[in-house]
């Protein structure tokens, strides 16, 4: 009898420790691969630097829609290095025999394809709106998924709605068709090889988007919502302020940051915990003619560094020429160095570990990163991504 009591015990222990196990592997860890970026980028994008064991996802970004519905690769050259492992003799320096899927294999990574993004949204509104142009686009998702070895596709259109990328009204039904359409194909290549694939869709964390989206009826086509919780701020707004806040910052829509999104989409609009990913800026924005933050500035840096969109890893170069300030209420770094007048905001280790514990304490999906690779340094290390995997692995 005791025997049976302790083989009973034995098999509950495991099972709650299978329980544990499977969350943490469900912690999603996603990080975007900037493709078109490849050349200027040789180190950081290079695929035997892709810390895969790390990574639940990669979301190769991006494809993107012609107006007829067809889909194509923002860079073909980058494509055929990172989805068919080959490139043109022109740079032989970054030839692979292998593509980013031998890789992710190897760590049971997922790779998705990302399509639309900033740049490559306009066509989105015409394309949805034509049932015609709808199954093209269905049936070139399905077809990227036969040549490839994609596990699904995120459609990151931005923003459905927006006027100045086309959009209108009637975008909020039309992107629930779309979703359909892309659901329907990749459901039926599903019966035929026994693959699962899934839908994500990369979507607005303010508020004022949300109108011109059905959330009710995406919420059951989509198997992950990925909220972008950066660009939340910049250096277009009248003030400094934070580019990805965990917590509403004191000027400003105090709804603008991760803790915000959140409740918008899983409290206000009923989303599944366990469906929402929100994003951790392994990049920053920079504010020049500045020495504080929430104070007036002349726009974004120009000189100082020499890239747009600021890189951790060139700002952490950089880090001993400026002091480092923490934001309480917003629980954000901000750096300044008071001899250039220049401001960054930015994520540091302590934030994105803040966020990794925001994740685990409301069960949520897990994190986004972009762009994936924003941390990685000459050394080969990864410093924000290591925090977010150690807080996800415990």
């Amino acid at each position: 009898m005791i025997h049976k009591y302790r083989h009973l015990f034995h098999v509950v222990l495991m099972a709650i420790i299978c329980l544990q196990l499977s969350y943490a592997q469900e912690t999603q860890i996603i990080g975007y691969l900037q493709s078109w970026k490849w050349i200027d980028e040789q180190d950081r994008l290079h695929l035997e630097h892709i810390p895969f064991e790390k990574l639940t996802v990669i979301n190769y970004s991006f494809f993107y829609s012609l107006e007829s519905g067809h889909l194509v690769g923002m860079d073909p050259m980058a494509d055929a290095y990172f989805l068919d492992g080959k490139t043109k003799s022109r740079f032989p320096w970054f030839n692979s025999p292998k593509s980013i899927f031998h890789y992710a294999r190897r760590h049971q990574t997922k790779v998705i394809l990302s399509i639309g993004g900033w740049d490559h949204s306009q066509h989105f509104p015409t394309v949805s709106a034509s049932p015609e142009k709808r199954a093209i686009f269905a049936h070139d998702c399905a077809n990227l998924m036969r040549k490839y070895e994609f596990n699904g596709i995120d459609i990151d259109w931005e923003f459905p709605g927006y006027k100045n990328h086309g959009g209108s009204p009637a975008d909020r039904d039309n992107f629930t068709l779309l979703l359909q359409a892309v659901r329907d194909s990749l459901d039926y290549i599903e019966e035929k090889n026994g693959t699962r694939y899934l839908l994500t869709a990369s979507l607005p964390a303010a508020s004022g988007h949300l109108p011109d989206l059905d959330i009710v009826s995406i919420t059951p086509l989509l198997d992950y919502f990925n909220i972008m919780t950066w660009d939340l701020f910049g250096s277009w707004g009248e003030v400094s302020n934070h580019n990805a806040a965990l917590f509403g910052p004191r000027a400003g829509d105090s709804t603008r940051c991760f803790d915000g999104a959140f409740k918008l989409y899983h409290i206000d609009h009923g989303v599944p915990a366990e469906k929402i990913n929100l994003g951790a800026a392994f990049y920053g924005h920079s504010y020049s003619e500045c020495d504080s933050l929430y104070s007036s500035h002349s726009g974004a840096d120009k000189s100082y560094f020499t890239a747009g969109d600021l890189l951790y890893s060139k700002m952490s170069a950089k880090s001993e020429q400026f002091d480092k300030h923490w934001d309480e209420r917003a629980q954000a770094p901000y750096w300044i160095n008071t001899e250039q007048q220049l401001l960054l905001s930015l994520d540091d280790e302590k934030s994105v570990g803040l966020k990794a514990d925001y994740i685990l304490q409301n069960k949520a999906g897990g994190l986004l990163i972009w762009p994936l690779m924003g941390d990685y340094t000459e050394e080969g290390t990864t410093s924000l991504l290591d925090v977010i995997q150690e807080k996800f692995n415990k």
